[in-house]
């Protein structure tokens, strides 16, 4: 966890960046003029070749932009065997078609004129044989581009003639990826289309081969639209104006998220008083008992002035012991101002420390969540999530999702927020109202303008939008922005003086556990608190300094190898079972075996050369 108060400068640099990146794109041409090479689209006919083979054509329409190029690259791996029949042909580009093995047993098809260079928007044409596939075997398992392509394809369209298929597969994305693209009967073919094909995505289709049906031709798809190269000089005009934007949003941001801190040095400012002096845990002296948490009706000390967040740091000392009335998953939101995955734990870690819950490790080294020998003390509202999450044996073993997991997961985090939003240790809410749910909806809209760009982006090129000055200096503002928000609005939640005395007080004592030593655990450990203490650590981010305290002390392993810090030791045992895992896309029963990415043969890649 970083420093109360932090701000990475790297925020800037991200903001900042994007409005140079914009400058950068409006100056080369990415905005306003030239556009890179790419596929305007792709399409994938494969259709059977005798009984094991397949018969593939590619109709491949590449923008070249103001590159220069000889023409259309293929690369195939031979798993299906070394590619026959090739041929090739092209109604606006040279299409001689050249065939060279490669190392790792690969086959290099090139289309064009080593003598001739060309440029801007050109259709190929190529015809070629897998000799030997999975068609025979009742499988269709084929990749059709592998991981890693370096261009994105507008339009990428597979349709698959001359089979009846049974449960028919699409899977788009990295290696491994599941689902993402739909692979359906349309007529008397099947098809796929993926728009766009992202730079660096692959694609594999499977299906059940029940049967034959007869080839029937498919058409080529129209020829894109033009792609008109047009340059402004836009390029100082949009980083200003992006610098301007990004400043402006941060200007706002840090003097509208001030905290609310009680007047004086620092012990004013954690208690509204001075603190007493609390002796070291290792001291053997007693220590004094807590000072009284301010009330809702206790009377405020005299004046309260604003504080920015990257002075807070300066108002924390060390504390040894944590704040009264308050639980750990809390002093994770009062420092870092956000209800996360990482209060959850807090909060399964802080049942853990009170027996309300017992967590261990099994023979088999996987973690066991179940009811502690204190269960019957906790709130009944929280007997019944924990109910809820152990299930019908008041246990559960982590490591596979569980529905019941993850519904009391949703629980906690839902009442941590009704908890948090009602404290009154923040002026406004922290979710969903204010300054959070105009950004937030700001995002929203953004995913919303992105995502329709990127459905309509053919029609969007087709008309000159991006080329457009006008395009260039609304992404100047939209894009500082909607970073802007992001990555400052963590600048925007305000403390109230309550709030901001909790929040001292929960950082100073983060503090003594980060920098605990030995003598410092055992002390905890001689008290009774050491699974409060531990508790605590793993709320804060203190758990690996505290961890390296315990092994340097004379306390048994055995008493905090278990509950609280099994939550620090095991976190991915907790997220894998409240994580849904994603679905494959695929039907049941069927003989499909290459059910992600990768998962097929035949494949490579494309390009220019």
């Amino acid at each position: 966890m970083a420093t109360l108060g932090a701000f990475s400068p790297l925020r800037h640099v991200v903001v900042g960046g994007a409005a140079a990146a914009i400058g950068v794109a409006s100056l080369t041409g990415v905005i306003g003029e030239e556009r890179n090479e790419q596929f305007d689209s792709k399409q994938i006919i494969v259709s059977p070749a005798g009984s094991d083979g397949l018969h593939i054509t590619e109709v491949v329409d590449i923008d070249f932009g103001d590159h220069q190029r000889h023409g259309y690259e293929r690369i195939i791996p031979n798993d299906f065997g070394v590619p026959t029949d090739v041929t090739a042909a092209s109604p606006d580009a040279p299409d001689d078609v050249s065939v060279e093995s490669m190392s790792g047993d690969r086959t290099r098809i090139r289309i064009g004129d080593p003598d001739t260079t060309l440029s801007g928007q050109h259709r190929y044409i190529l015809d070629y044989t897998y000799p030997r596939t999975t068609v025979a075997s009742g499988e269709l398992a084929l990749d059709i581009i592998d991981v890693g392509e370096d261009l994105e394809t507008s339009r990428f369209e597979i349709v698959v003639t001359g089979f009846d298929l049974d449960d028919p597969v699409c899977n788009v994305g990295g290696v491994g990826a599941e689902g993402g693209c739909e692979f359906i009967p349309d007529g008397d073919v099947y098809r796929a289309v993926i728009e766009p094909l992202e730079a660096g995505d692959g694609v594999t289709i499977g299906a059940t081969v029940v049967g034959s049906r007869e080839v029937v031709a498919v058409p080529p798809p129209p020829l894109p639209k033009s792609n008109p190269n047009r340059r402004a000089p836009l390029a100082a005009g949009t980083t200003v104006l992006g610098l301007a934007t990004g400043g402006g949003i941060y200007a706002w941001a840090r003097r509208r998220g001030r905290n609310e801190v009680f007047s004086g040095g620092a012990a004013d400012a954690a208690y509204g008083a001075p603190r007493p002096a609390v002796p070291p845990p290792d001291s053997g002296l007693p220590l004094p008992p807590p000072p009284t948490e301010p009330s809702e009706t206790a009377s405020r000390p005299t004046g309260t002035r604003l504080v920015a967040d990257e002075r807070m740091d300066e108002l924390a000392t060390i504390e040894f012991v944590p704040p009264t009335a308050v639980e750990p998953w809390l002093g994770n939101v009062l420092l870092n101002e956000q209800v996360t995955n990482a209060t959850v734990m807090a909060w399964i870690s802080g049942a853990a420390a009170r027996e309300f819950l017992s967590i261990e490790k099994n023979e088999d080294d996987k973690v066991v969540v179940s009811v502690g020998p204190r269960f019957g003390d906790a709130a009944p509202e929280d007997r019944q999530i924990m109910r809820t999450m152990l299930g019908n044996d008041d246990s559960i073993t982590l490591g596979k999702y569980s529905k019941s997991f993850a519904a009391a997961w949703a629980q906690i985090r839902k009442r941590q927020v009704a908890t948090v939003d009602a404290s009154g240790y923040w002026k406004r809410p922290l979710s969903g109202s204010g300054e959070f749910g105009a950004a937030i909806g700001m995002i929203g809209l953004l995913v919303l303008v992105v995502g329709g760009f990127l459905v309509f982006k053919a029609p969007a090129r087709g008309l000159g939008v991006l080329d457009h000055p006008v395009a260039a200096v609304a992404l100047a503002i939209v894009v500082p922005a909607i970073l802007g928000l992001v990555f400052y609005g963590t600048l925007l939640p305000s403390r109230t003086a309550e709030g901001s005395a909790l929040t001292l007080r929960t950082e100073s004592f983060r503090r003594f556990l980060d920098a605990s030593e030995g003598q410092h655990v055992e002390w905890a450990w001689k008290h009774g608190l050491l699974r409060e203490y531990s508790a605590w650590a793993v709320a804060l981010g203190a758990a690996a300094a505290w961890e390296r305290a315990m092994e340097r002390s004379n306390v048994p392993p055995a008493e905090y190898l278990s509950g609280p810090m099994i939550v620090y030791y095991s976190a991915g045992s907790f997220a894998s079972t409240h994580t849904a895992p994603s679905s494959s896309g695929s039907g049941g029963g069927g003989g499909f075996s290459g059910g992600s990415v990768g998962g097929g043969g035949g494949g490579g890649s494309s390009g220019s050369w």
